[in-house]
């Protein structure tokens, strides 16, 4: 037994036989285009719609979610922060850093650390 061996599942155990290969401009097989009936919103759709004009007459409240309003309200000042994502490191880790690059090169030998 190949215990190397794995099963491709997109085939069957008799292969690749049900995607096979058309030639260029071969067509399709089957029409493409072709008009979409619209039967209108789902019904879904409506009562959450009519859901949310009662909760807004009931509150006498609004619902804005994307409105300007809304967004001045609910604006996350974190993102107007510039951050800085490259620090410079702390001089005791520079100095460490430096030491190592100093050994590697005296020794002509480079430190790899192996995953385990």
């Amino acid at each position: 037994m190949n215990a190397d061996a794995q099963s491709d599942p997109i085939c069957s155990s008799a292969g690749c036989t049900q995607y096979m290969f058309r030639r260029p401009n071969s067509g399709l097989g089957y029409d493409i285009n072709y008009p979409v009936p619209n039967f209108g919103a789902d019904k879904d759709i409506i009562d959450s719609k009519d859901s949310l004009g009662l909760a807004e007459l009931n509150l006498g409240h609004k619902f804005g979610v994307g409105s300007a309003e809304s967004k001045k309200k609910h604006h996350n000042v974190a993102k107007d922060t510039l951050y800085n994502f490259a620090p410079m490191l702390d001089v005791d880790i520079r100095t460490s850093q430096k030491n190592l690059d100093d050994a590697q090169t005296k020794l002509n030998h480079k430190w790899v650390i192996e995953d385990v």
